[in-house]
């Protein structure tokens, strides 16, 4: 019989290593600090494998055939994919995979009525496993390494009952079919509140992100299952906020646990809030811990309403992407490009006047807009990609970052 001894879930935010050095001293100290536990406890636990569930930003699949849920069975994966090193700012890594595990896993979990996913080449990941990986030194810890890369974004994606009821299948996976002894670690890497793509790109949700890390810390899975619903993550950021999802599958593994949080930190550079929660394994919940209250919900989702997955232009932005050699002639030679695409004439006529509000009303995705902006207005950690948000942004509603600015800080636990 294996066993889970290591839980918890934490933000990837990708300036989370390209921009933290840039960020004042009390933020820097939060994510070294939080990271730092983490991988203390991690290694104290010993585990033979750890499973990442970390969100797919429109990496790896296109949104008219988009999975679920797509397990990485690699001996080895490297990172991160070429577009994304230089928005990430951080270095290559290469960490030993698990090819058993993952076929225990893809296996068990589509046996026990959940579609899974697998590749056998090595996934495209950014941040979603990147900063995990570099932040707690997975290269030289000697832990495999199964990622999961979930949907979070692409509609209809699975809720917070489905990644629970997941998350539940995968404890009874990990405990019967997986060889007697092994010793398995969960991470869910996500979040916090964010809207990618969207006119709320600055935007952090500061009391959603504590309520939603008291939440797991809690030990009130009841209330989890009724409350952390797709409108109140919508309403917190649209199209970013659900990726707190891959905690939901973590916390259904392990069942109703206490959880230990860490500060929160918020800084507008990071276009996410920051914190993270290590659950105690060792005892299960008797009382569940009192929670504050959400608050209202006060708006509906309004991003991905008009969402067309057919449209042509997404697959020129996945191929920009994918594609070294298209996207330099991009650069030089964009009306050439464009002639590749049987786009409708409106369709092209939004991307050749950076006309985003434009192209998302004829169903353009939002997180890919955020990626064309970069694509088109640059991707580099800091400045350039700093600017094709502004840019995105000022296209979309005129809002600059510093209107999002004074909330930031750290927020002790409790």
């Amino acid at each position: 019989m294996a066993e889970i001894v290591f839980a918890a879930g934490v933000p990837h935010a990708p300036g989370l290593i390209g921009l933290l050095d840039s960020a004042p001293d009390d933020i820097q100290r939060v994510i070294h600090d939080m990271y730092g536990e983490l991988r203390r406890k991690l290694l104290a636990a010993r585990p033979d494998v750890l499973i990442i569930f970390g969100n797919d930003h429109l990496a790896n699949s296109r949104p008219r055939t988009y999975p679920d849920f797509l397990i990485g069975m690699a001996p080895v994966h490297t990172g991160p994919y070429e577009w994304y090193r230089e928005w990430l700012g951080c270095r290559d890594y290469q960490v030993k995979g698990n090819p058993a595990v993952a076929e225990a896993v893809f296996r068990g979990l589509n046996r026990r009525g959940h579609r899974m996913h697998a590749q056998r080449e090595n996934l495209r990941f950014d941040d979603n496993v990147s900063i995990p990986t570099l932040h707690l030194g997975l290269e030289e810890s000697g832990i495999t390494l199964v990622p999961i890369l979930q949907n979070c974004t692409v509609p209809p994606l699975p809720d917070t009952r489905q990644c629970h009821a997941l998350g539940r299948s995968l404890a009874d996976v990990i405990s019967h079919e997986m060889p007697a002894g092994s010793r398995v670690a969960l991470l869910g890497s996500g979040g916090l509140s964010h809207e990618p793509g969207g006119s709320r790109y600055w935007y952090i949700d500061k009391d959603f992100d504590l309520w939603f890390m008291e939440l797991m810390a809690s030990g009130d899975h009841r209330r989890l299952l009724d409350e952390l619903t797709v409108t109140r993550m919508e309403q917190s950021g649209s199209g970013g906020t659900m990726e707190v999802l891959s905690w939901v599958v973590v916390a259904g593994a392990t069942g109703p646990r206490y959880g230990t949080q860490s500060d929160y930190a918020l800084h507008t550079n990071f276009k996410c809030g920051v914190g993270a929660v290590l659950w105690d394994l060792t005892r299960e919940v008797d009382a569940p811990r009192t929670v504050r209250d959400p608050g209202p919900i006060t708006a509906e989702p309004t991003l991905l309403t008009a969402f067309d997955p057919s449209l042509v232009s997404h697959d020129l932005v996945q191929d920009l992407k994918w594609d070294p050699q298209l996207r330099a002639r991009f650069a030089t030679h964009e009306a050439e490009v464009l002639d590749r695409y049987p786009m409708r004439p409106e369709e092209r006529r939004a991307i050749e006047q950076r006309d985003f509000r434009a192209l998302y009303d004829l169903g353009f995705h939002p997180y890919l807009g955020g990626q064309l902006a970069r694509l088109i207005y640059g991707n580099t950690a800091g400045k350039g990609a700093t600017i094709a948000v502004q840019k995105l942004v000022d296209s979309l509603s005129g809002r600059q970052a510093e209107a999002y600015a004074g909330d930031e800080g750290v927020t002790a636990k409790t």
